[in-house]
């Protein structure tokens, strides 16, 4: 994936199963780069990508002073792997909402091929009192 700028931490990139014959993504390196498209064309930087399956994060971006933090999941992801996903995503992040936000996208395949992203965004209030720089602890800081 080319992303200008951005940080990349490498990981174990999987495919997945097509559920719709020959349209839509198949890898999850497929998702990121649709993902960064739809974050960039909204006026967001790339600051950094991870590209494994098991990352607790796979996208932050930056608008001005504001953080978003993107996990992406796959379709036909588990319920309980989800919520999983969710708190995980949380706890290694603190991102207090005053500083951005912390999303989970699931991705969707739609039949003609097009990728849409459902988001979740977490509750940053647990995290309200986190004074260190989120960016420093994803190892993205300059």
């Amino acid at each position: 994936m080319q992303v200008a700028q951005a940080t990349h931490v490498s990981g174990d990139t999987k495919r997945m199963n097509r559920s719709n014959g020959e349209h839509g993504a198949s890898t999850l390196e497929e998702f990121l780069q649709e993902a960064c498209t739809t974050l960039q064309a909204r006026g967001w930087k790339i600051v950094g990508y991870q590209d494994g399956v098991e990352a607790v994060w796979h996208i932050v971006a930056q608008k001005g002073a504001k953080l978003r933090v993107i996990q992406l999941v796959l379709p036909a992801t588990e319920p309980s792997v989800l919520q999983d996903g969710r708190r995980l995503l949380g706890d290694a992040v603190r991102l207090p909402t005053n500083r951005g936000s912390m999303e989970q996208w699931l991705a969707h395949v739609r039949p003609d091929g097009h990728i849409s992203f459902g988001p979740y965004i977490l509750n940053g209030q647990r995290w309200a009192d986190s004074q260190d720089d989120a960016l420093e602890r994803l190892g993205l800081a300059a």
